[in-house]
C-alpha cells in the first residue's frame, strides 16, 4: 500500500486530528518515510508534528552520522527535533539484560516522556511478520498471535500494513534520502536472522505472506479482545473480595479460564507465564497448593476456591491506632474509644456490636493487631472452655480466609479474635467505664 495513503486512511479511522505527533526517528528508510508523511498530511489534519532521535552510542561513527542525517533532514524540512542521548550498555550491565532489550527499554522510555499527544513510530508488515514468526518460534498464546498493536496508550503504528518494499519504494520514487543501520545486515541477532532467512523462504511460499499475515493479526486481536472482555466480566461474578479468591473456576470454558488465572496472578504480583497458568490448570483438577515461583506464596485449590497462602508472617504485629483508620492486611481498622458518661451511644453500641466492643479499661500495655499465631489459645466471653485457635481455623474457616482473619491482643494475651468475639477477661461489664469499638471493612 502507498505509505501516504496509509496513513491518512490511519488518522481518518482513528480520529487522530488537531493533535501534537511525535515521530520516532532513526534515519532508517522506515522512520524518514513516516515523518515525511506525517509532514505531508499535518495541514489536512490539522497535526503539530516533531521528531526525536535517540543517540544509542552504540555504533562509533555510524551512530554520530545517523544522529547528524536527522538533524540536516529535520532543519531541511522545517520540522522540530529533540535529541536524546542514553547510556544503553551502562543500563544493560546494571539489570542484567542484553544490549538489545536495553536498547529497546532505553526508546520507549525516551518516547513516553515525549510532551505529545502520540508518539509515532514506523513499525511495518514486514516488522510485524517478524515478530509474529518470532514468537511462534518462541512460543506463545492467542495474545502473541495478534502481532504489533496499531494503537497502543500513545503509541501510533499508520505503517502496518505498508511493506518495507514499498517503503524503499516510494523513498526512491520521491528521491529522499535515508541512512541504513550496519547491523541490520548480521544474522548475529534473532530478528536479523528470521529477516534475511526465513520470510525469504516463506515469501516463495506466498508472496504475500506479509499483507496476509497484518490481516490475520488483525482478526486475531479482534477475537483477544473478545475474549478479554468476556474474562474481565466473568472475573467480577467469581472474585470474591472479601477472602481475595476466585470460586468455580471449573464452570469457566478453558479460554476463559486461563485468562481468569493470569489475571489473578497478576493482581496478586505475579507475572505469570505459560507453564505457570498451565500448572495452576492442573492443580483445579487434582486440588492441593504449589509454589510456583519459589518465594513462599502457595497457590492453593480445594473447595471450588482458588487462593493464596504465604508460607511466611509478611504480616508484622501492629500496634493499634485509636481514632483513626488504620490499613492491615488490606482491611480498614477503625477503632474508637467511648466514655462511659456518654450514656445514650454506651447503650446502643453495647446492645448492637457486642462480638466487637472491649472493655477498654482492662488493656495491660498496648493493643496490638497480628496474623494468627502457632500455640494460640482463647477464652470467648460467656464460654466455660477454651477455643484452640488452630483447631477453631481448620473446623470452622473456609481455608481461603484463615489468613486473613485478624487477632487483638495486649501483654496478657489474646483479646479479641475476629469471627470468635471478646475474650471472657475482655467483656463489657457493669464496672465498664470504657469502651473500645473495633470495625473491620476489607478493600
Amino acid at each position: 500500500m502507498n505509505p501516504n495513503k496509509a496513513l491518512s486512511d490511519f488518522l481518518t479511522e482513528h480520529g487522530i486530528h488537531h493533535v501534537l505527533v511525535t515521530c520516532a526517528l532513526s534515519g532508517g528508510a522506515d522512520s524518514v518515510c513516516l515523518l515525511y508523511c506525517l509532514n505531508a498530511v499535518a495541514e489536512k489534519f490539522h497535526l503539530q508534528v516533531s521528531a526525536v532521535h535517540v543517540q544509542h552510542h552504540l555504533r562509533g561513527e555510524e551512530s554520530q552520522r545517523d544522529e547528524l542525517f536527522c538533524r540536516q533532514l529535520c532543519e531541511k524540512w522545517n520540522i522540530p527535533l529533540q535529541v536524546v542521548p542514553v547510556d544503553v550498555r551502562g543500563l544493560a550491565e546494571k539489570k542484567k539484560i542484553s544490549v538489545e532489550t536495553s536498547a529497546r527499554e532505553c526508546r520507549y522510555s525516551v518516547f513516553s516522556a515525549c510532551e505529545c499527544d502520540y508518539v509515532a513510530t514506523a513499525h511495518t508488515a514486514s516488522d510485524n511478520l517478524e515478530t509474529v514468526l518470532f514468537r511462534v518460534a518462541r512460543g506463545t498464546a492467542l495474545q502473541g498471535l495478534c502481532g504489533i498493536p496499531a494503537i497502543r496508550e500513545k503509541f501510533i503504528r499508520p505503517f502496518l500494513n505498508v511493506s518495507r518494499i514499498e517503503i524503499e519504494s516510494f523513498l526512491q520514487e520521491k528521491k529522499i534520502a535515508f541512512v541504513n543501520d550496519s547491523t541490520n545486515f548480521s544474522d548475529d541477532y534473532s530478528r536479523n536472522f528470521i529477516r534475511h532467512q526465513i520470510i525469504p523462504a516463506v515469501k516463495k511460499l506466498n508472496p504475500s505472506c506479509e499483507q496476509n499475515c497484518f490481516r490475520m493479526t488483525e482478526t486475531i486481536s479482534q477475537d483477544a479482545d473478545f475474549l478479554e472482555l468476556s474474562a474481565q466480566n466473568a472475573y467480577a461474578e467469581c472474585f470474591h473480595p472479601e477472602s481475595r479468591s476466585l470460586k468455580f473456576l471449573q464452570n469457566y470454558h478453558p479460554a476463559i479460564r486461563r485468562r481468569l488465572i493470569a489475571h489473578f496472578l497478576k493482581e496478586n504480583h505475579f507475572s505469570p507465564s505459560l507453564a505457570q497458568i498451565t500448572a495452576v490448570e492442573k492443580l483445579l483438577h487434582e486440588g492441593g497448593k504449589i509454589d510456583l515461583d519459589r518465594s513462599g506464596v502457595m497457590v492453593c485449590y480445594g473447595r471450588n476456591t482458588l487462593w493464596l497462602e504465604s508460607q511466611r508472617n509478611d504480616c508484622p504485629s501492629k500496634t493499634l491506632e485509636l481514632g483513626e483508620n488504620t490499613i492491615f492486611q488490606g482491611v480498614f481498622l477503625h477503632a474508637e474509644v467511648i466514655d462511659k458518661t456518654n450514656s445514650e451511644k454506651f447503650a446502643t453500641v453495647h446492645k448492637k456490636f457486642t462480638d466487637s466492643v472491649l472493655d477498654y479499661d482492662i488493656i495491660k500495655g498496648y493493643a496490638e493487631l497480628h496474623a494468627r499465631k502457632a500455640g494460640l489459645s482463647f477464652l470467648p466471653a460467656g464460654k466455660k472452655h477454651h477455643v484452640f485457635i488452630k483447631k477453631w481455623l481448620n473446623s470452622s474457616v473456609a481455608p481461603e480466609l484463615r489468613r486473613t482473619i485478624h487477632f487483638l491482643s495486649d501483654e496478657s494475651g489474646l483479646l479479641w479474635v475476629e469471627g470468635l468475639g471478646v475474650a471472657e477477661r475482655a467483656k463489657i461489664t457493669d464496672s465498664t467505664n470504657h469502651m473500645l469499638f473495633l470495625y473491620l471493612s476489607r478493600n
